[in-house]
């Protein structure tokens, strides 16, 4: 007996189509929003003067290498007629480079919407896949329709973007034949540290074809700030509310569950920006700050037992769980860890200088690399014993591959395990000396590349387009070597001051592949600092007591759309 067949069920394509389509509903409201703007810029491209009250030095080794951007003073933009040729039809670039932060597109449009509202023949000219689009010149005219689409999301896609570095003069050729063959009279570099020390070095050699250059501070980091004129780079709210979103779910799986330790590992390359506005946001039991490590002189063993410690005070009450807070950078604070990792990456820098690429330092054995570092001259027999004295995970970790600008790639550290690994060592320690009763169960999370990619809040979205409409405000000024920036951001949007800051005072002398450069300060979180001394005071009642907080996801409207970054709140206090 065979069963009969079952009606054919007929689905409306339609239906499915709008259930499955890429344009979420969140997308398309998102989209709908227009960024405000302050009051300087609400009228069009401004003028500029100089703004005093600020003491800018730059250094010998920077007015050598830059002989025409350190000339450069601090200005301000305020309202009335740009003093440039740019009133006139121009043709300007724009290159997102570095890592994704949220509200990237929205400085496309501020520059866009701006050199447009100063005359409709203006065009905007994209470099594809990050700086290597200018190197080759790959590009793409950008659109109306184009920011239309992209205006308030997130991710770095309507143009892509690169880490690659301008740092040879066969580079540097490739980008002024790109510059003058597109007969650009502005170019405008999105990025970090080194993206914006791209952009001086190119403000430097372009200046006689006629193209000015000026950065926009990005980095979900947090550590390009110039104090009292930058407070934050765009992008660092949205990432870290992306981050606090995650670890709020964890406080609260902490409180259901009441049976796990949460290691969360933070990005953050060389600052704890993020670890402590995740902090504020979301009060977990153990936050761990770089920078107050480096000061204290902890070594590792000692940072292990910081965070054991209060397990085992935890454990004491009957609270076998909670959430801890690791900035992905805190290998760099701990001083004998950063000391191998400065004399290895010096090791792998000059023996890759010497090398056939097939023999390269990573294409050795492990056995062979330790071997090679052991037998350096600069290689002590202190270092050895430190090194074999860490755990397997992370002496393989310390002999990773650098990036292309020759820093130490922590973000490939499981650094969060290593230090999880390290405290189930100590307690079973502690528990064989009858010191600690507990259970210790863990997960281990890493919180990165999500945050790059979120949507930005809606202070990133106003922010990035100010931005935008700064930088054009400074190139209609014929403005060069400047990186855009707003100051008094804690205020609100219409008394935000669109200032130009001189890139050459931001420069220091850093260590790249065993040599010196000249590079962008980054800025690490200031222990003196109003946020940090808050921290300091909780911080002793949330290792103990279930404050949690529970931030939720990012808003673009209600309650919290109108949110700020707490650190940011926090310093304003004492200003």
């Amino acid at each position: 007996m065979t069963a009969e067949p079952k009606p054919q069920t007929y689905y409306s394509q339609a239906a499915i189509a709008q259930l499955l389509s890429s344009e979420s509903p969140i997308k398309v409201e998102r989209r709908s929003y227009q960024p405000c703007l302050c009051e300087r810029l609400q009228s069009g491209p401004g003028g500029t003067r100089p703004l005093t009250g600020f003491e800018l030095e730059v250094l010998r080794s920077a007015q050598e290498q830059l002989p025409l951007v350190s000339q450069n003073k601090l200005l301000e933009i305020v309202p009335g007629q740009p003093q440039s040729r740019l009133q006139q039809p121009c043709r300007l670039g724009i290159v997102l480079s570095g890592g994704p932060a949220p509200g990237g597109h929205n400085v496309i449009a501020g520059v866009f919407e701006a050199a447009k509202q100063a005359h409709p023949d203006n065009r905007l000219i994209g470099f594809l896949a990050g700086p290597k689009g200018i190197i080759t010149n790959k590009h793409a005219e950008i659109a109306g329709e184009m920011v239309a689409h992209y205006k308030n999301s997130g991710g770095f896609h309507m143009l892509g973007t690169g880490r690659d570095k301008i740092d040879t003069p066969e580079k540097m050729e490739q980008c002024r034949q790109t510059c003058a063959e597109l007969q650009l009279s502005g170019l405008i570099i999105v990025g970090g540290d080194d993206s914006n020390t791209n952009a001086a070095f190119l403000a430097e050699n372009l200046h006689d074809l006629g193209t000015r250059v000026i950065g926009i501070p990005k980095t979900i980091d947090g550590d390009l700030q110039v104090p009292g004129l930058c407070q934050i780079p765009f992008g660092y709210h949205s990432a870290c509310m992306a981050f606090a979103t995650e670890v709020g779910n964890l406080n609260s799986d902490c409180k259901s569950d009441l049976k796990y330790w949460h290691f969360n590992r933070l990005m953050g390359r060389s600052a704890s920006h993020i670890a402590l506005e995740v902090a504020f946001q979301t009060h977990p039991n153990v936050i761990l700050i770089g920078e107050e490590i480096e000061e204290k002189e902890l070594t590792i063993h000692e940072v292990v037992r910081l965070i054991a410690d209060i397990i085992v005070e935890r454990a004491k009450i009957g609270k076998n769980y909670g959430t801890i807070l690791i900035p992905e950078g805190i290998l760099e604070f701990i001083h004998e860890i950063n000391c191998l990792i400065i004399k290895i990456s010096y090791i792998i820098a000059a023996y890759n200088r010497e090398a056939a690429e097939e023999e390269s330092f990573h294409k050795l054995p492990f056995e062979d690399q330790v071997q090679l570092i052991d037998n350096s001259d600069i290689w002590r027999d202190y270092d050895s014993r430190i090194f074999l004295g860490l755990p397997p995970r992370l002496q393989t970790g310390l002999l990773l591959p650098r990036d292309a600008h020759g820093n130490f790639q922590y973000a490939l550290v499981n650094t969060e395990r290593i230090l999880l690994d390290m405290v189930a060592t100590y307690l079973r320690k502690q528990r064989a000396r009858g010191i600690y009763k507990g259970n210790f169960r863990t997960q281990n999370h890493y919180y990165g590349y999500d945050g790059r990619g979120t949507f930005p809040t809606k202070f990133d979205c106003d922010y990035a387009y100010n931005l935008g409409h700064t930088a054009f405000s400074l190139l209609a000024n014929g403005a060069t070597g400047y990186m855009a920036a707003l100051k008094d951001l804690h205020k609100p949007i219409t008394e935000w001051q669109p200032i130009g800051i001189p890139l050459a005072p931001l420069m220091h002398l850093e260590e790249r592949k065993g040599r010196l450069e000249l590079v962008i300060q980054k800025q690490k979180v200031d222990l003196e600092s109003p946020a940090f001394q808050i921290l300091a005071q909780e911080r002793q009642k949330w290792a103990l007591e279930d404050d949690y907080r529970f931030p939720g996801p990012i808003q673009f409207s209600g309650a919290g759309a109108e949110a700020k970054p707490i650190t940011l709140m926090l310093n304003a206090l004492g200003g």
